[in-house]
C-alpha cells in the first residue's frame, strides 16, 4: 500500500506541514495546526497564492487590526483604515463597508476603497432598502452568513447599475455582525465570475471582521452621540435668538425658523404652510439649502386652499412617502421621506412645516429634535402675535397661558403601559409655568423602566425653557445610555455650557432610577434632589433612601460626586418621590408642612392606588397652608409593583 509521507500534507490557510485528521468530502481535512477545515495540497513546498498569507504575515494582519481596533478614532477614519489594510495585505482593489440601519430600514456605503479616485467618489452615495427584493446583499445580512456570488445570477437592477459602475463580476458578501445582529458588512469586488480564490479571503477576513463589529458599533454609537449633542446646541441657540428676535418680523423670524430645522435634518428643502383664518389663500415658505456649496434660498408664493386643503387638515405629525401624495408633491416636495407638524395658533392660524429627506428616513433621536423644536417655534409665533396684537399686560399673561398649555404636553399624559405596575403623578406650577419636571420613559422592549423627578432653579417662562430642554435631552439619552449616572453627567455638562455665562444661571437639582422590570432590581442616582420614600409591603414599614451627588449645573466637572445605588422593589412596594415644594410649603404661621407630615400621609394613603395616594397627600397639603399663596412648584410621583 502506497502511502504519502506527512511532509507532502500541506494546509493552504496556515502553510504548515500537517498530516489531516481525517479526509472529507470534496477533498478537504481539518488542519490540526490552524484548527479549520481545509484543501489538501500534496506538495513539499507550500504554494502560496497571490491572496494566501503565511503564518507570519497573518499574525502581522491580525496585530495591524488589534492596532486599529484599539486606537480612539471616528467613524470615517476607522473605515477608511480598515478597509485600507485589507486592500494592502490581500491586494485587494474594490472593498466596500456598508452599515445597517435597522431603525430606519436601509443599508447604507459608508466607505469604498478603491485605487480608481474617481470611481471612489461617484459610489459614495449607494442606499439600499433593508428588503429581501434586493436580492443576496440582504439575504446574506439576514442570515448573517458569508456568500459569494455572481452578479449575473441577481435579478435586481441594483447589481446591473453596481456592475456596470465599478466593473464588478462577482462579490464576496461577509456580513459584520455584534450579538447575533448585523450592523453592516463587508464586500470584495471581483472582476472574474469564476474567482477561485474567494474562500481564502473570507476564512482569512472572518478572522478579523468580529473585533471590527465591536469597534463598528461603538463609532455609530459615538457619531449618534454627537449628533445629538449637535441637535442639542442648535435647540438651545434657535431657542434664545427666537426668544429674542423677529417678534415684530414675521417673515424673517419664518426664515429662521426654516433653517434651523432644515439645519437639524440636513434637508435640502423645507416648507412651511400658513393659512391665516377663514382665508382663501395659503402663503407657502420655502427654503432651499444647497448641502454641497452651503448656499441658502428663500421663496414665497401663494396658493388656493382648495389645492393644498387636506395637508391643512392633518392633526398630528406624521410620515409619509412625498411620491404618494399629489398634495405634496404639488409644492415641488421630492424624497424619500417627509415629515409634516402641524400646529394651529390661538388666532386661528393653521401651519403645517414639511421636511423631507431626500436619500434616507428620519432616525427617532432626530424626530425628537425636531418635535422639541416645533414646540419651541409655536412659542415664538404666538409670541410675535401677541407683540402685535396685545397690550404689554395682556401679551404677557397670554403668553403664559400657551407656555403652560404646551408645558403641560410635555408631562406625561398617561402611565407607561408596563404590565404589573400602577404609577401616579402630577405637578402644579406655582406661576403658570413650572421648573420641575418627572417623566416614565419604558424602553422599547418594554423591560426597563426610566422614573426621574427633577427641580430648575426659579420660575416662570426661562425654568420651563431649560426643564422642556432637559426634557428633550433625557429621552435621547436614555436610549443610547444605561447608567443613570451617565445621564446625570451629560445633563450637567449641557447646563453648565449652555448657562455658565448667563446673566441667570440656571440649575437643576433631579434623580433618575433605572427599574428593571423583569428581575424587580432598581438602580438610581441622585444630584442633589434629597431623599424618597420606599414602603415595604412584607413588613408594613418605611424607608427614607437618600440620594447624594450634586446639584446639575454648577460646576463642569461633577465626577468627584458620583453615586450609584440599588434596591430591591417587591410586589406590593411602593416609592414616592417629591419635590421641595411640598415639604416646604407654609401655613399662614410660617410653618412648613415637613417631610414628617408626608411621611406620615403617604403611610396613611398607602392602600390606595398611587394616583389617588398622590391627591389625597395634595388634599392635606392644601389644607395645612389654606389660603396662602403658593411659592414654589409642588410635584409628586409614586409608583407600586402590583
Amino acid at each position: 500500500m502506497n502511502s504519502e509521507p506527512a511532509e507532502d500534507r500541506i494546509c493552504l490557510l496556515c502553510a504548515e506541514q500537517q498530516l489531516p485528521n481525517g479526509i472529507t468530502r470534496n477533498g478537504r481535512f481539518f488542519c490540526q495546526t490552524c484548527d479549520r477545515e481545509w484543501i489538501l495540497e500534496k506538495r513539499k513546498i507550500a504554494r502560496i497564492g497571490k491572496n494566501i498569507l503565511s503564518s507570519k504575515e497573518k499574525t502581522e494582519f491580525l496585530l495591524d487590526n488589534l492596532s486599529i481596533f484599539n486606537s480612539s478614532m471616528g467613524l470615517d477614519e476607522l473605515m477608511q483604515r480598515f478597509a485600507e489594510l485589507i486592500s494592502v495585505r490581500l491586494k485587494r482593489d474594490k472593498i466596500a463597508i456598508f452599515v445597517t440601519n435597522l431603525e430606519l430600514g436601509e443599508i447604507k456605503l459608508a466607505y469604498y476603497s478603491s485605487r480608481q479616485k474617481t470611481l471612489q467618489r461617484a459610489i459614495k452615495r449607494i442606499t439600499l432598502d433593508y428588503d429581501l427584493s434586493y436580492g443576496i446583499l440582504v439575504e446574506t445580512m439576514a442570515k448573517g452568513e458569508p456568500r459569494f456570488y455572481k452578479f449575473a445570477d441577481q435579478s435586481h437592477p441594483f447589481y446591473d447599475f453596481y456592475s456596470k459602475l465599478t466593473g464588478t463580476k462577482s462579490q464576496l458578501v461577509i456580513p459584520i455582525l455584534y450579538a447575533n445582529t448585523a450592523v453592516g458588512m463587508l464586500t470584495i469586488d471581483y472582476d472574474e465570475e469564476d474567482y477561485s480564490d474567494y474562500f481564502e479571503d473570507q476564512e482569512i477576513l472572518q478572522l478579523v471582521v468580529g473585533q471590527f463589529a465591536v469597534s463598528l458599533r461603538n463609532s455609530l454609537i459615538f457619531s449618534k452621540s454627537e449628533n445629538q449633542s449637535k441637535n442639542f446646541r442648535s435647540l438651545h441657540t434657535a431657542a434664545l435668538t427666537l426668544s429674542q428676535l423677529y417678534l415684530n418680523n414675521h417673515d424673517e423670524m419664518i426664515r429662521m425658523i426654516l433653517l434651523t430645522l432644515s439645519g437639524i435634518v440636513e434637508s435640502s428643502l423645507t416648507c412651511l404652510i400658513e393659512r391665516t383664518s377663514e382665508s382663501s389663500k395659503a402663503k407657502i415658505f420655502r427654503l432651499y439649502r444647497d448641502l454641497e456649496n452651503y448656499q441658502i434660498n428663500t421663496n414665497t408664493t401663494m396658493i388656493e386652499v382648495e389645492l393644498i386643503d387636506p395637508l391643512l387638515q392633518i392633526k398630528e405629525t406624521i410620515t409619509i412617502d412625498p411620491s404618494t401624495s399629489a398634495y405634496v408633491e404639488s409644492l415641488g416636495i421630492e424624497g424619500k421621506e417627509s415629515m409634516l407638524f402641524p400646529l394651529t395658533l390661538e388666532n386661528g392660524t393653521n401651519c403645517v412645516f414639511i421636511l423631507t429627506k431626500q436619500e434616507s428616513r428620519f432616525p427617532n433621536d432626530e424626530i425628537e429634535a425636531l418635535n422639541a423644536f416645533v414646540s419651541l417655534a409655536r412659542i415664538t409665533m404666538e409670541n410675535a402675535n401677541l407683540y402685535q396684537n396685545l397690550s404689554n399686560k395682556e401679551r404677557l399673561e397670554k403668553e403664559i397661558e400657551i407656555a403652560k398649555e404646551i408645558q403641560s404636553t410635555l408631562l406625561p399624559r398617561n402611565s407607561p403601559e408596563a404590565e404589573g405596575f400602577s404609577f401616579g403623578g402630577f405637578m402644579v406650577p406655582a406661576r403658570g409655568i413650572g421648573g420641575d419636571y418627572y417623566d416614565f420613559i419604558l424602553s422599547p422592549n418594554r423591560n426597563e423602566l426610566f422614573i426621574c423627578i427633577g427641580d430648575v432653579s426659579g420660575k416662570g417662562v426661562a425654568a420651563g425653557l431649560v426643564m422642556a430642554t432637559v426634557r428633550t435631552i433625557l429621552h435621547s439619552l436614555v436610549r443610547v445610555k444605561d447608567s443613570p449616572w451617565e445621564i446625570l453627567n451629560d445633563i450637567n455638562n449641557y447646563l453648565y455650557a449652555s448657562y455658565k455665562e448667563a446673566m441667570t444661571p440656571r440649575f437643576m437639582s433631579m434623580i433618575l432610577l433605572r427599574w428593571n422590570l423583569i428581575t424587580g432590581e432598581v438602580q438610581y442616582s441622585g444630584a442633589g434632589h434629597g431623599n424618597f420614600y420606599h414602603y415595604h409591603a412584607d413588613s408594613k414599614s418605611l424607608s427614607v433612601i437618600e440620594t447624594e451627588g450634586v446639584i446639575l449645573g454648577i460646576q463642569p466637572d461633577i465626577s468627584a460626586f458620583r453615586n450609584e445605588s440599588k434596591l430591591r422593589f417587591d410586589s406590593g412596594d411602593t416609592i414616592l418621590l417629591y419635590t421641595d415644594g411640598v415639604t416646604e410649603a407654609r401655613n399662614a404661621d410660617g410653618i412648613e408642612f415637613g417631610e414628617s407630615e408626608l411621611k406620615s400621609n403617604f403611610f396613611s394613603f398607602i392602600s390606595l392606588e398611587p394616583k389617588n395616594i398622590l391627591e389625597k397627600i395634595y388634599s392635606e397639603l392644601k389644607e395645612f397652608v389654606k389660603e396662602q399663596e403658593q411659592h414654589d412648584d409642588i410635584t409628586m410621583v409614586a409608583v407600586r409593583k402590583i
